[in-house]
């Protein structure tokens, strides 16, 4: 099989929800390695199409690499840094820990996508929103990274659930938007189609990859990853 198109990046999700978690599947469908950046003991999750949220952290978290972070935590915080610099995107769902916005983590590599994509509650389209959300903020990403590889500098990337709402409910001219349902076993697939997507994974468990990404990537030592455990920073 050909190579995935995107095998090269890096994309760092610390997200949560639907909307930016769906958006790194996106890129871990063409090939991209995700980091997905969990808390400790993180167990909340949207449930997807109805279905139980451990099926829908199944579904969003398949192929990803997992880490455990406190990024609230000065060390965490400095870790986040350093992961930051390797990393080709960043997915946000709110605002991050101070003194890690865009001007902080374009100073440690200007090279870095931010995406952040929010989406507001809603009652009636609020799962529709969130993966048209996901949806959009994966091809709005894909801009920057055509301009950081020409220019070779990143930039912000804002998408509101809100309006992609707005832009789709204006295209379909009054048609109704329904968003169809899974049968039996059948899932979703990438809303494309493009030679040399990447097979992935199952989901990982929380923290799975701390030693690969840690010590492997990042180069702590395993009494500095022990000690970090120890103090809850991941």
């Amino acid at each position: 099989m050909a190579e995935a198109i995107l095998d090269e990046l890096l994309v760092i999700d610390m997200s949560n929800g639907v909307a930016g978690p769906y958006c790194c599947l996106l890129f871990r469908y063409l090939g991209a390695e995700v980091v997905r950046v969990d808390r400790r003991g993180r167990t909340e999750v949207l449930p997807y199409m109805g279905l139980q949220p451990a099926v829908s952290f199944l579904h969003l978290s398949a192929g990803k690499k997992s880490i455990t972070l406190d990024a609230s935590k000065p060390e965490g915080a400095a870790l986040l840094l350093r992961l930051a610099e390797h990393g080709d995107v960043l997915v946000s769902d709110a605002s991050l820990p101070a003194g890690l916005d865009y001007p902080a983590l374009s100073r440690q590599n200007p090279r870095l996508v931010l995406t952040r994509v929010t989406v507001p509650p809603s009652d009636n389209d609020g799962l529709f929103a969130e993966y048209f959300a996901g949806l959009n903020a994966f091809a709005a990403t894909l801009l920057p990274l055509l301009n950081m590889a020409i220019l070779g500098r990143g930039q912000q990337v804002e998408v509101d659930g809100a309006e992609c709402l707005a832009a789709a409910a204006f295209a379909a001219a009054g048609r109704q938007l329904d968003w169809p349902q899974p049968e039996g076993d059948e899932t979703f697939p990438p809303p494309f189609r493009v030679s040399g997507i990447a097979a992935v994974s199952p989901a990982p468990r929380p923290g799975e990859h701390n030693d690969e990404v840690y010590c492997g990537l990042l180069g702590l030592s395993g009494e500095e990853l022990a000690r970090l455990k120890e103090a809850s920073v991941i």
